[in-house]
């Protein structure tokens, strides 16, 4: 049932009760009595983190610390991590009972998945980093020299503050000066303390700028 897609990851699995685990929706273990892949998500949403910050560092040296940032926001979104499941045609193999294999379940089966490897190969990293790199690094490496990064910063920051809060940003105009024809919108966002000012010539522009500082405020930490 899971040769095909362990021979697409390279690696086999010595407790495919694991790879069940990761592949299995809350509503489908439910019904089953079986268990579901929310604490593999849990881990493997921490352990994408460093595969791709030790992926971007070594294959990006000189660039600056807000660059990088920048450039994790978007491999770490959901958005990304969905292409990627794709192209290990992962959803497919997904079991679930109620609802659709939306963007979100998605992404959280394809970092299961790599928690149920990391766990099942003993907690090697090095295997499980190898194991990553011989799949996406040419992908990632790609994505970023075509400048296919998106910088939809609202996105990427409600996406990161998802997943780590289950709460949304928050927007607000603090001031508009100028002229009618010239007006400058300064609006802060902020989500659990945090907090940003943005400028720009709309509202639209003032709050991506907002949003992208507190991106790379809470991707560098």
């Amino acid at each position: 049932m899971y040769e095909e897609l362990e021979k697409r990851l390279g690696y086999t699995f010595k407790n495919r009760e694991l790879l069940k685990q990761a592949l299995t929706h809350v509503s489908y273990a439910k019904d089953r009595g079986t268990r579901h892949y929310e604490t593999l998500e849990f881990l493997g949403d921490a352990l994408l983190n460093f595969l791709i910050v030790d992926l971007l560092v070594e294959a990006f040296p000189d660039k600056r610390e807000g660059a990088l940032a920048s450039l994790k926001a978007y491999l770490i979104s959901e958005d990304f991590f969905n292409e990627l499941a794709r192209d290990l045609d992962l959803v497919p193999y997904i079991l679930i009972s109620r609802g659709k294999k939306n963007v979100s379940i998605i992404g959280d089966v394809f970092e299961a998945l790599w928690a149920a490897i990391y766990l099942d190969s003993g907690k090697d990293t090095n295997l499980v980093r190898d194991l990553f790199r011989n799949i996406f690094k040419e992908k990632i490496i790609e994505v970023i020299k075509r400048r296919k990064i998106k910088r939809d910063y609202k996105t990427m920051l409600q996406e990161i503050t998802q997943k780590r809060w289950k709460e949304r940003p928050e927007y607000k105009v603090v001031s508009v000066e100028g002229p009618e024809h010239a007006k400058v919108f300064t609006v802060e966002g902020s989500i659990k303390g945090y907090r940003a000012l943005g400028r720009g010539r709309s509202k639209k522009e003032a709050e991506q700028e907002a949003a992208k500082i507190l991106v790379r405020e809470l991707t560098s930490e």
